[in-house]
């Protein structure tokens, strides 16, 4: 609900012609009214708005509640039998609907002086002394887990990566459902503990960019197949890892892929290139290393438990390096035809980084930015990755037979020439290269940065323009009429893995 149209002025913009100074990385269109706008959600009033000098922004909005529940509850005519009382409760909008810098909406403190948001300090004791008590009693009742669930679940609004980490507690309560109380085991004891450091970064306050729907600014591929990994950013800088005999054949290929996916962003952060308040995109070919990365079960399908529990530790080790440094997330899958580059660096270990390079100039051009480098990958990462896959015991269903990629390589045909019998007559003297040209300059790149950054992405644009289903219900009142055609279908699956 908006204040009345009288006496605007023109709003007002900086000097990049953006009003107020918004971010162009938003991917959504955020209307911009330089008198202030009120939202409503429920029974909560949301007034927004800058105190631009020379004008009454400020006091305009205060009133639009009030002007608002009078127009909606004022007799249609002045003849009406009956006489009505005012909707508005005086004290609960003097209370509530009062202009602030820091104001509490739908439970949580948002600072709009600092652009943070953050967890009231008597709900981070309540919570924190809840969860610290748990621990330390080592049990729990249903009545207390199902409260702080919805409490864990509030969490995750804000900080999505919780949702990697409730599993396990889920299956804790629907164990309770016949009994009154059960012990914690050690899985959920590690559950609760990173629960209580998520608590105490919402308390000290998250950046409002990192929960915002946002235009990636760093965009990442991997892949991975059972004898190395690799990936690259948008900004050229590539790696790969070849996995030494000992440690093959013990992580599933679904958790490699995983693991790439969270090899390529940390590679970016240990280097500074990503970093607070960045907003990153990982594109993978495998639909099930995308879906981890935004939620993963604590068991999956015909998987061991210590192939669930590496995983889960994989997890909370990305979530952890994210939620520190402050970084936004998204993931995304694409088809693995368009994924030669990062295919062709898990899997050709015969060839130079400079040969590797060469090729994806000349056979996926498109696939490869201006600047391009295979920088070696850091040591403390190959001890990670060593460590975790010593933990998993080798398998003999596991073991797959290593294929290179056919990139640059031609055609696979016999070779049917013979060798002459005739001695060699080296008559011939050796002439100079006359195919380098000394007169034409290197030809610009394909794309620019920016360009090239959008043409990565674009399968991620692709699945954020589809209209959602919630667009197409019909009105209640004509039943008549179909939904709309275009209304895609998902199986519960696909809903599962998507959220």
């Amino acid at each position: 609900m908006e204040t009345a149209q009288a006496n605007v002025p023109p709003k007002e913009t900086f000097e990049d012609d953006t009003p107020f100074g918004i971010g162009q990385d938003l991917i959504v269109d955020i209307p911009v009214d330089a008198r202030g706008i009120v939202d409503l959600y429920i029974d909560d009033f949301i007034g927004l708005t800058v105190d631009l000098d020379n004008t009454d922004n400020a006091t305009r909005l205060e009133r639009a509640p009030l002007l608002g529940l009078t127009a909606v509850s004022r007799e249609v005519s002045r003849f009406e039998p009956l006489p009505r009382d005012g909707m508005d409760a005086r004290n609960k909008l003097i209370a509530e609907t009062g202009l602030s810098e820091t104001k509490i909406i739908l439970g949580w403190l948002l600072n709009f002086r600092t652009m943070t948001i953050s967890l009231p300090e008597n709900k981070f004791i309540a919570y924190s002394r809840t969860i610290s008590e748990m621990i330390e009693r080592g049990w729990t009742s249903k009545a207390e887990l199902e409260s702080n669930m919805g409490r864990w679940t509030h969490l995750g609004n804000v900080v999505p990566h919780i949702f990697h980490f409730l599993s396990r507690l889920r299956l804790l309560l629907r164990r309770l459902q016949n009994r009154r109380q059960l012990r914690i085991n050690e899985e959920c004891i590690a559950d609760l503990k990173f629960l209580l450091s998520v608590l105490e970064k919402c308390r000290d306050g998250i950046d409002m960019n990192s929960i915002a729907y946002r235009r990636p600014t760093h965009v990442y591929r991997s892949d991975s197949c059972p004898a190395g990994l690799g990936g690259y950013s948008d900004e050229g800088f590539a790696w790969r890892y070849y996995l030494p005999s000992e440690l093959q054949s013990r992580a599933s290929n679904n958790l490699l892929e995983h693991i790439a996916a969270i090899i390529t962003t940390w590679v970016d952060i240990l280097a500074g290139r990503l970093k607070h308040g960045d907003c990153a995109l990982s594109m993978t070919d495998s639909t099930t290393s995308a879906g981890w990365l935004r939620k993963s079960n604590f068991i999956e399908d015909d998987e061991s438990p210590i192939q669930a529990t590496i995983r889960l530790e994989v997890a909370r080790h990305h979530a952890l390096h994210y939620l520190q440094t402050g970084i936004r997330e998204y993931s995304q899958w694409f088809r693995g035809v368009e994924n030669k580059v990062a295919d062709a660096l898990s899997r050709d270990d015969d060839r130079s980084d400079d040969e590797l390079t060469n090729i994806f100039r000349s056979h996926c051009p498109s696939q490869v930015p201006p600047f391009f480098e295979i920088v070696p990958l850091p040591n403390e990462i190959i001890s990670w990755l060593t460590s975790l896959l010593l933990r998993l015991p080798q398998k003999k269903e596991l073991e797959e037979e290593h294929t290179r990629t056919t990139l640059g390589r031609g055609p696979v045909t016999p070779n049917i020439a013979t060798a002459s019998a005739s001695t060699a007559t080296i008559s011939s003297m050796v002439c100079p290269d006359s195919t380098s040209s000394q007169s034409l300059g290197l030809s610009p790149w394909l794309y620019a940065k920016g360009d090239f950054r959008d043409s990565l992405m674009l399968p991620w644009l692709k699945t954020q323009s589809q209209i959602p289903l919630t667009q197409w219900l019909r009105p209640s009142e004509k039943t008549e009429e179909k939904t709309h055609t275009g209304t895609p279908n998902a199986t519960l699956g696909d809903f599962y893995r998507g959220n």
